[in-house]
């Protein structure tokens, strides 16, 4: 019923609050008229005050469409206005008096007023009302002769009575509906006003701060740089860089490299007090203002910083690669000295450090994925050695030279190097795949590739690393190659490691003996391997263990 009556009034968004309330007046303005019209009627009275109601309903039929239909709130407001001004003396002169209900269609029509006027206004309208009821009242009440179309006294208290209760029942129903629109309105603008607040704390927090990590942001490192410039004493900066950050992002996605942010983030908050600011002025640098400290503090900070990262390596799983961080700080006790050479100065001694320790960097990357790979390998390592072994034995017969030997050996321990960034619960699934899992799977060649194209020891066997999984037929990937088109390398790899993985136990399956191995390799040789190594390898003598 209520979304119904919604309907008539114009619940929609190019009506304003107002614009309903004047719908909702013209309704019940339409219905007291017509129902005054057949009370009128039925009760015998004058035919002039009968036709005065239906030209009432007539004339709020009216400007409810022009309202409503046309959407015209400005002129029916106007319209509406004038019309009661109108309707009100016409009642009194063409019925001979006001005819017992009709000052209470006036306090009804100031009720309508009172919807569609504001202020000063407002208060006129229904001043106005209430002064010309009064009068007509007084005049009519003091001039018996004035009334006409009554048969006896009791008539017209009985026409009283009905345009009392109806005139309540109306002015109440419109002031309900009113004040619930009102109070609609009133709780829309608290959760406006709320949501305005939120979103303009929001703006503000994420002005000053970076939404990744949650500490302050560059801007707001920028503001208090130039606050302590100052005069400010005991002023420390360090600044920090995240190393191999672009690494990891370009060879593990980037969702690895926002959780090695974190992972420094969290660092740099266990290793500096709450009177520290500290900021991402980077991608992958951060800064921090300490106050109120003495020189030595800065290097008990600085220790502070290598223990916390050496504690959040072992204590956490959410990044593959360890954070590793370059730092250098800067400080001063004099309050004249520009705060931006104390921040040029940490910088510099970040970068220096940062370049100290990229001498060691290439060779940690691979003693890291060498580690990596001996955790995530089915055998704990077996594999990899059994592997090796039989690499440089099948090589040999497949006409590999000797000096090559060791490369494809390198080839052999790295080519599922890609893996590191595949997630452990795909990896070790025990049960089939989904296609999204195989998809995501079939992802670490290219992941291998990126990880080996950033290290000079890996670099030779980039491409190598990325064809592995290419089929004799040419329905591998990921690039759909075919036949001598592969890597002679990625073919050998390809054939021992399918037949150690056969040999060995599985998640998934059991592992399968020998010569159940052998006839497998058999059965691929022309779709997925080689033929001519496919026989080369069957006419090797293997141990099954």
């Amino acid at each position: 019923m209520g979304i119904e009556f919604y309907k008539f009034i114009g619940a929609k968004k190019e009506f304003s609050m107002e614009h309903r309330l004047l719908n909702i007046a013209l309704i019940f303005g339409f219905i007291i008229a017509l129902w005054s019209a057949v009370t009128n009627y039925f009760l015998g009275l004058d035919c002039f005050l009968v036709l005065t109601c239906v030209i009432s309903a007539v004339v709020m039929a009216g400007l409810y469409y022009l309202s409503v239909v046309r959407q015209q709130y400005a002129m029916t407001t106007w319209l509406l206005i004038g019309a009661v001004f109108l309707i009100i003396p016409a009642s009194w002169i063409f019925n001979g008096g006001i005819s017992g209900s009709i000052p209470f269609y006036i306090i009804l029509f100031s009720t309508v007023g009172a919807t569609v006027f504001w202020g000063l206004r407002r208060l006129l309208l229904i001043a106005y009302f209430i002064v010309i009821a009064s009068t007509l009242i007084f005049l009519e009440f003091n001039n018996p002769g004035l009334i006409t179309g009554y048969s006896g006294i009791a008539e017209r208290y009985i026409d009283i009575f009905v345009g009392l209760i109806t005139t309540i029942m109306a002015n109440t129903i419109i002031i309900v509906l009113i004040l619930k629109h009102y109070n609609q309105e009133h709780e829309k603008a608290k959760c406006y006003l709320a949501e305005s607040r939120q979103a303009q704390e929001n703006l503000v927090y994420f002005s000053y701060h970076d939404a990744l990590t949650g500490v302050y942001n560059r801007a707001y490192f920028e503001r208090e740089v130039t606050c302590i410039e100052q005069k400010e004493e005991g002023i420390g900066i360090f600044v920090v860089d995240i190393d191999r950050l672009k690494f990891i992002n370009d060879t593990l996605g980037h969702e690895q490299g926002d959780a090695t942010l974190i992972h420094a983030t969290r660092v740099l908050q266990a290793s500096f007090g709450e009177n520290s600011i500290i900021a991402r002025i980077g991608g992958d640098e951060f800064a921090v203002i300490v106050r109120g400290v003495a020189r030595n503090d800065m290097e008990v900070i600085y220790r502070r910083i290598r223990k916390n990262i050496r504690v959040e390596n072992e204590k956490t799983a959410e990044v593959i690669i360890p954070l590793e961080m370059s730092v250098g700080y800067a400080y001063s006790l004099d309050a004249n000295r520009p705060q931006r050479d104390l921040l040029r100065e940490a910088d510099n001694k970040m970068y220096r450090e940062k370049l100290y320790r990229q001498s060691a960097t290439e060779g940690s990357i691979i003693q890291t994925l060498k580690k990596m790979l001996l955790a995530r390998d089915y055998d704990t390592g077996i594999h990899g050695e059994r592997l090796h072994n039989m690499i440089a034995n099948f090589a040999r017969k497949a006409g590999i030279p000797g000096s090559a030997i060791a490369d494809i050996q390198l080839f052999a321990e790295f080519h599922d190097v890609g893996k590191v960034g595949i997630p452990d619960h795909i990896l070790h699934k025990p049960g089939p795949l989904t296609r999204e899992e195989r998809e995501q799977i079939q992802r670490h060649c290219e992941i291998g590739y990126r990880i080996a194209q950033t290290s000079t020891d890996l670099l030779p066997i980039a491409d190598w690393i990325l064809k592995h999984h290419e089929w004799w037929d040419g329905r591998g990937y990921p690039l759909g190659i075919k036949g001598e088109a592969i890597p002679l390398e990625c073919r050998i790899v390809a054939i021992a490691d399918a037949y150690d993985a056969m040999i060995s136990d599985r998640p998934y399956r059991q592992a399968v003996g020998h010569a159940e191995a052998i006839e497998e390799l058999k059965r691929y040789a022309g779709t997925q391997f080689d033929p001519a190594l496919v026989h080369i390898f069957t006419t090797i003598k293997w141990n099954s263990h």
